[in-house]
């Protein structure tokens, strides 16, 4: 029985839009026209819905999935920023390593694959 792969509607969120995500948005374009390319010469697979359609909401999922670390990274910025800026700026604490050691623990409180 072949698989039947559709589009759903996926949107991405709108919120912090200004974070760059470290791979290019053409890049993402490409390796999701890549995917419905070997999708569609796969045998045993039909696709619902056009090619094109399948490569936008590929897009939409990669880009929101790269942007998950670029958001977490931007929260913990923010947060370190607004609760230790004094402490950071008279070198009293590290800040890398304070950083390093919050993003740890929230990717791992927040299930993030990095």
């Amino acid at each position: 029985m072949p698989t039947r792969i559709g589009v759903q509607k996926y949107m991405t969120s709108g919120k912090n839009a200004s974070v760059r995500m470290r791979i290019s948005p053409s890049k993402v374009t490409h390796y999701a026209e890549q995917l419905v390319d070997v999708l569609a010469d796969t045998d045993g697979v039909l696709f619902e819905s056009d090619d094109a359609d399948l490569r936008v909401a590929i897009v939409e999922i990669m880009t929101d999935e790269l942007m998950q670390e670029e958001r977490l990274d931007s929260e913990l910025h923010e947060l370190l920023q607004s609760k230790l800026r004094y402490e950071i700026s008279m070198g009293r604490v590290n800040y890398d390593e304070l950083f390093r050691k919050a993003k740890q623990q929230e990717v791992r409180k927040r299930g993030i694959i990095i």
